[in-house]
């Protein structure tokens, strides 16, 4: 009888724990469950990266809302130091996505963490030349994930003008008030690449003194320089421009609008970029910020991204979801296709080519008082 009670109260005890376990077990799935109705995830980063139908939401933003019942924060920016400058900020971004050379300034910042790559599978399916590459980790360990990648090309309407090779073609005056450049450094690199210096990112004082007697030499004829992705789509749009420098391809949105723009690199080279992931040191829901990385660099959301900017994708499995045309369009079958660019790296001497750029600008406002004074 003693045994015979002993089993029974052993039997009670295992369905005691049993279900105390599985009440926990509910438990902290629910707890979960109200914890990510809550979430809000904080991104910053560029602006070409929102979603076209909701600029305050990344691409790739509803399958992952759906799928872990949180709510997607964007804030679209349009130049490094506004990006940087977000990371530092009192908003407590959960995450950034910003260009190559803007990875280490973050890091020796101390503004993002160091990532486990257990916890984003997807890693192993990127880009040979992106993979443990230089720019994204120190110390061996990992800070930045990418996740999209390509040159800053020369824009071109595909039906008013030949295919153009080189940079040239900008200080046509064949195309005044027809041609426009991005309000960046990019423009001292694409002219620095025309006349010759591929020391894009460290020209000499006699070089740079060149590169701005160029560029005032296309201030006779531009229509503008414009400062973002919205800004640049306007200019193709509404002021008829048929000549840009870009750092993303645009053509596909532009097509569907009656547009037949096309990318070209010129035979000077371009200079170029990789687009990263990195997790902020203030993120309140660490876990779930990688869940997100390793979502966008999924095939199919980075197809979903190309098909948006017209930048290559990081994934190379997204290369089986893609037609041949667009694998070749974006020279995704020349593995070596990614190191002809000069990537975007810091210039020791950002003082020299911030004076240069507002010398350029300031030259630009003064032809144009002159015109509407002339009127």
């Amino acid at each position: 009888m003693k045994k015979s009670l002993i089993g029974i109260v052993a039997v009670l005890l295992i369905m005691i724990i049993g279900t105390n376990a599985r009440t926990d077990g509910l438990h902290e799935e629910l707890e979960k469950n109200i914890s990510n109705k809550n979430t809000i995830l904080k991104i910053a980063g560029w602006d070409v990266y929102s979603d076209p139908t909701n600029l305050n939401k990344t691409i790739g933003f509803r399958s992952f809302e759906k799928a872990h019942d949180v709510e997607i924060q964007y804030t679209p920016l349009n130049n490094l130091d506004a990006i940087i400058e977000a990371a530092e900020s009192k908003e407590q971004y959960d995450l950034i996505i910003i260009s190559n050379e803007g990875v280490k300034t973050l890091h020796d910042m101390k503004l993002v963490l160091p990532l486990n790559l257990d916890k984003l599978p997807e890693y192993g399916n990127l880009h040979p030349s992106l993979k443990y590459n230089e720019w994204s980790q120190f110390k061996s360990r990992i800070f930045a994930i990418p996740w999209a990648w390509g040159p800053t090309g020369l824009m071109y309407d595909a039906d008013k003008l030949p295919t153009p090779d080189s940079w040239e073609v900008l200080w046509d005056h064949k195309y005044t008030g027809r041609t426009a450049l991005w309000d960046d450094f990019s423009m001292i690199w694409i002219t620095a690449l025309t006349l010759g210096f591929d020391n894009v990112y460290n020209l000499t004082k006699p070089q740079l003194n060149k590169v701005k007697e160029k560029l005032f030499h296309l201030n006779e004829h531009i229509h503008g320089y414009y400062e973002g992705k919205e800004q640049e789509l306007n200019y193709i749009r509404h002021d008829n421009i048929l000549l840009l420098n870009s750092w993303f391809d645009p053509s596909r949105q532009l097509l569907k609008e009656g547009r037949n723009f096309k990318m070209v690199v010129p035979k000077e080279g371009a200079v170029g970029m990789f687009d990263s992931y990195l997790i902020g040191t203030n993120t309140k829901y660490e876990n779930m910020a990688y869940h997100f990385i390793n979502h966008q660099i999924s095939p199919s959301v980075q197809v979903e991204m190309v098909r948006i900017t017209g930048l290559a994708p990081a994934n190379m499995l997204a290369l089986s979801k893609m037609p041949k045309s667009e694998i070749n369009a974006l020279h995704l079958d020349e593995l070596n296709y990614f190191e002809q660019m000069i990537l975007w790296n810091v210039m020791p001497r950002r003082h020299l080519y911030e004076a240069l750029l507002k010398e350029v600008k300031e030259n630009f406002k003064n032809r144009k008082k002159d015109v509407n004074h002339g009127k």
